[in-house]
């Protein structure tokens, strides 16, 4: 992309033009150029193996109409540079949910500028844990397109802590551990600058946190941390596969000669066994 380019991207969303624009502004205004610089050169460092991978957006009103633009333009920049044998869905959350696409929509148009560019931000408070419950329940379904051979990723983006969730983390990171989901937390803001929230990050994603976690400071870095978050994916052996469960089968005695043979010879020992002490009873008494 040439610095022209470039200087149109960071006046439009720096200088509040995304958010003043409104629905007007379109994302492919800001991923013009189909040769990203970064996308054919680090294709060759992730391997092109099947994964599923779903963005659980953050749209709840404490963040700006550009900051929302710009994570916007994140989530496209990311699907682009992951290989083509990857799918994506994504889910919007507040304290409402809006499903933008699933896997089986991703797998009729891969354009991710057009996927994302009409997304409109919800607003609202933040329930984070409610939305990851959601995804697990209603996303990585194979009625939805999920593939069952395929990694899953579940990529968490938000601007801060959850606000009047009725779920706790708790209650839903197990559920995806279950479905073998890794899950990758995006904090960006002022608002992971306080233990607090960066713990809540922690709570939320896969462990060890260190290789699951990523905080930007400003949302001007995203495009920065697009590299590393991409890293994060590619390297990711992903979650253990759930194990089915085995249902022993009852072993069916009446029709099994072997081990009709071996009761016959039990009952035959308990039969001697019988003798011998009514023999030494009978014999004590006598001698009393």
């Amino acid at each position: 992309m040439g610095a022209l380019g470039i200087s149109i991207i960071i006046t439009l969303l720096f200088l509040g033009a995304a958010g003043s624009a409104g629905d007007s502004f379109d994302l492919t205004d800001a991923l013009a150029d189909p040769e990203t610089p970064q996308s054919n050169q680090q294709l060759g460092q992730c391997q092109n193996e099947a994964r599923d991978i779903v963005f659980l957006m953050d749209g709840s009103s404490s963040m700006r109409a550009s900051e929302f633009m710009q994570l916007k333009v994140f989530i496209a920049l990311v699907m682009k540079s992951i290989p083509h044998n990857a799918q994506f869905a994504l889910l919007q959350f507040s304290n409402r949910f809006e499903e933008h696409f699933d896997f089986r929509r991703f797998s009729r148009d891969r354009d991710a500028d057009l996927l994302i560019g009409g997304i409109k931000q919800l607003g609202g408070g933040s329930h984070t844990a409610s939305g990851i419950r959601k995804v697990v329940k209603e996303l990585f379904t194979t009625q939805k397109g999920a593939r069952p051979t395929a990694k899953k990723f579940l990529v968490i983006v938000t601007d801060g802590e959850k606000t009047g969730d009725p779920l706790e983390y708790a209650d839903v990171v197990e559920e995806a551990n279950r479905a073998g989901i890794t899950r990758i937390a995006v904090g960006v803001g002022l608002g992971f600058t306080s233990t607090t929230a960066q713990r809540e990050l922690h709570a939320m994603a896969s462990h060890p946190p260190t290789e699951h976690v990523i905080v930007v400071r400003h949302f001007s870095g995203l495009r920065d941390s697009q590299a590393e978050l991409k890293e994060k994916i590619c390297t990711s052996h992903g979650a253990a596969a759930p194990r089915p469960t085995v249902v022993p089968q009852p072993l069916n005695t009446c029709s099994d000669p072997q081990v009709l043979q071996k009761l016959e010879r039990v009952l035959s020992g308990l039969d001697q066994v019988n003798t011998k002490l009514n023999a030494l009873a009978a014999k004590q008494g006598k001698c009393g």
